[in-house]
């Protein structure tokens, strides 16, 4: 596995979001909700190193809302432990 999939593989982690196998030729990768394994969008393997955690930093608020991942909710749960006060005002701004 490339230097790049492990980075996006770690970065997605933390909010509740698992890498799936490569599809299109390896490269793009499924994003899958941890929780219930909905599949919630794809990542491309391509990034420069360090662009994902700037694109997961830029959208916390989104998950954070509900806004971004899994109906299920747990990319909000995971955001409201991560940061319990940002997540708190970006539910509020969002809301």
């Amino acid at each position: 596995m490339s230097e790049i999939v492990e980075e996006i593989r770690t970065a997605y982690a933390p909010i509740g979001i698992a890498l799936d196998a490569p599809v299109t030729y390896g490269t793009y990768y499924r994003l899958r909700c941890a929780r219930c394994g909905t599949m919630v969008g794809n990542v491309g393997d391509k990034l420069l190193p360090g662009m994902i955690q700037t694109l997961l930093e830029e959208q916390f608020d989104l998950y954070a809302a509900g806004l971004l991942g899994c109906a299920c909710g747990h990319q909000a749960e995971r955001a409201r432990a991560l940061n319990p006060a940002r997540a708190e005002a970006a539910r509020t701004r969002f809301a």
